[in-house]
């Protein structure tokens, strides 16, 4: 397994490299993101219970990107092992191990907002227990043709948040409210 629990001084230095990026006293459904340079996915949550598509995400970014990806729960609070990082040797026996301990929250340990990203910042994904979707924001200064392909094929676009939004479901409410953020 390559999953490696980050100590409380990594932890710290990830945060703050987050905090240059997104804003972590904002939550969903507002966009909070710093800049205009995104590109824009959507997704349903719990991420991390979609194995498939989970661990999709953690190997073509690291054969996009060649940096591995973290995984930070607990939003921007600096909690031991709130946060692991993976090399993507065996993804998808390290997206399981991941999966199944996120299902009791690693004994109750860590919890929401969970955020994935690259080491290099290039995608954030942002993760919250008060909406149905997720956002994945990738930088278009760094975006890369074969991850952008694989976002297009497992995500939901803005397009495609667009015709949720046009029902009257809770689905529909989310997606108008995550569109007023994120669109434009």
């Amino acid at each position: 397994m390559t999953v490696h629990k980050m100590d409380s001084v990594e932890t710290s230095f990830l945060v703050d490299g987050l905090a240059c990026f997104i804003d972590l006293s904002k939550d969903l459904p507002l966009n909070l993101f710093f800049g205009k340079d995104y590109v824009f996915w959507f997704f349903e949550r719990p991420l991390l219970c979609f194995d498939d598509i989970f661990c999709g995400l953690i190997s073509e970014s690291i054969s996009s990107y060649g940096a591995d990806v973290l995984i930070k729960f607990s939003g921007g609070n600096t909690l031991a092992d709130s946060c692991f990082s993976v090399k993507g040797n065996d993804a998808g026996r390290d997206a399981r191990w991941i999966s199944k301990n996120f299902e009791n929250f690693f004994d109750g340990k860590v919890g929401y907002p969970i955020i994935l990203f690259n080491r290099t910042f290039d995608w954030i994904a942002f993760e919250s227990a008060y909406e149905e979707f997720g956002v994945i924001a990738v930088k278009k200064s760094d975006f890369h043709s074969d991850f952008g392909d694989y976002l297009k094929s497992s995500f939901i676009s803005i397009e495609g948040l667009a015709e949720m939004a046009s029902g009257s479901s809770i689905d529909g409410l989310t997606a108008k409210a995550l569109i007023s953020s994120y669109h434009g």
